[in-house]
């Protein structure tokens, strides 16, 4: 039996889905490539592409559909490496060499129909509604077979680094990424992965760049932690003054450097002057807040004071704030009343009492004239000189008439 690093390798020749062991190999190979479904965003296609590399050595695929043949019928044909040399391959190229087999009975045939439907299971939905509208372009042949590593070229070619993508304008983006980091977040992970799209980018078209670590430092100085750009800065020194460092080397430092101040829970904290503007924000807020708060509060006592004022009018039965001592007497039935939580009762020979008062003792418990309460004794007394005055009155009223008939008299006898 030979040799294979994957079962998929050890079998030579087409598949025979009849068996059980080469059905297994067809359900390996049609699985998604990651448990995280690809956008078809740029950010994304390096990591990507990595596990699609992945699974085409585990299947066989590398070496065999995925090495495109160029130049067919002519004397100076050759095979190119798709996965490392997908710039410089156009889908026209791509297709013509897929047009070899994908009519035939082979393994090739198997294999690409096989990487379609893993390269299928590995988009989202919205990666979908972008490679469908391009199907007629990765359905191919006489029997309009699906060819995978024709929607491989497309899934590229609309992830937005492929499209009209030149050497120069990878480059651009290259030197800007200062501008980058800072739409996403300021992110490590999807900076690096960024970053080495476009250098396989570049090397997918033959070209290398010499000034990655220049542009490296640059981008990582824009972000947005203070102390991570401390650090950076220190590295900078370390390197100006003659330490070794790659472009790897510093990717895989910094991307270390920001997992674990992630985990600690100290990126992007606040600077010490920051917390100070934080907190004067605070109080500003705090001392607001409380102002309208006692504001509100005083509206609310001064209305619950008049509502209360008036409420209390009304239990007095229509009496003014007056002390009950002042009240005349009732009229209606009722004959008690409300003042300053204290109760008031008419004492009246109606009521069963004689004081003719409102008093605070009910008529029942009425003592007026039997030396009672002291309030009842104070009103007797009160009467009682009321009852001395009234004579006096009454005999100068009677003096006066006496004196007013007696001038009439007078005047009679005059005329």
């Amino acid at each position: 039996m030979p040799y294979a690093l994957a079962p998929a390798r050890a079998v030579v020749g087409s598949l025979d889905y009849s068996k059980e062991s080469h059905a297994k190999i067809y359900k390996a190979g049609i699985q998604s490539v990651s448990e995280t479904p690809f956008n078809c965003e740029a950010d994304g296609l390096f990591q990507f592409l990595k596990e699609v590399k992945d699974r085409a050595d585990e299947m066989g695929w590398t070496e065999g559909i995925l090495s495109i043949t160029k130049n067919i019928g002519e004397t100076n044909e050759f095979e190119e490496d798709f996965l490392s040399n997908y710039g410089t391959l156009t889908l026209e190229q791509v297709v013509a060499s897929e047009k070899q087999y994908i009519d035939g009975e082979s393994r090739f045939g198997q294999d690409t129909y096989m990487l379609y439907k893993c390269l299928m299971a590995s988009l989202t939905s919205e990666a979908k509604k972008k490679i469908l509208i391009w199907s007629e372009q990765y359905t191919i042949g006489e029997n309009k077979m699906s060819s995978g590593v024709a929607l491989l070229k497309i899934i590229i070619r609309e992830s937005h680094v492929d499209t009209n993508a030149t050497t120069n304008q990878i480059r651009t983006k290259l030197s800007s990424l200062d501008t980058y980091i800072t739409t996403i977040d300021s992110d490590i992970g999807r900076f690096n992965q960024y970053v080495k799209l476009l250098v396989q980018s570049l090397t997918a078209r033959n070209q290398t760049t010499s000034d990655l670590l220049i542009n490296l430092f640059k981008g990582y100085g824009a972000a947005s932690d203070e102390a991570f750009r401390a650090w950076l800065l220190r590295k900078q020194d370390d390197h100006e003054e003659g330490e070794e460092i790659t472009p790897d080397d510093l990717m895989m430092a910094a991307k270390n450097k920001y997992d674990s101040m992630v985990e600690k829970g100290i990126w992007n904290a606040p600077t010490a002057e920051e917390k100070i503007v934080a907190l004067e924000a605070k109080l500003n807020s705090t001392v607001k807040n409380l102002n309208k708060k006692v504001s509100g509060e005083w509206s609310k006592n001064k209305g619950a004071d008049k509502k209360s004022g008036s409420d209390k009018s009304k239990k007095n039965n229509g009496k003014s704030n007056e002390h009950p001592k002042t009240w005349p007497a009732p009229k209606g039935d009722k004959k008690e009343a409300k003042y300053k939580d204290q109760t008031w009762y008419w004492c009246g020979k109606d009521t069963g009492g004689k004081c003719e008062k409102w008093r605070r003792h009910s008529p029942k418990e009425c003592t007026f004239g039997t030396g009672g309460t002291a309030e009842n004794k104070r009103s007797a007394e009160g009467n009682d000189k009321k009852a001395k005055k009234e004579p006096k009155k009454l005999k100068i009223a009677k003096a006066y008439v006496a004196k007013v008939e007696k001038e009439k008299d007078s005047d009679d006898d005059s005329e």
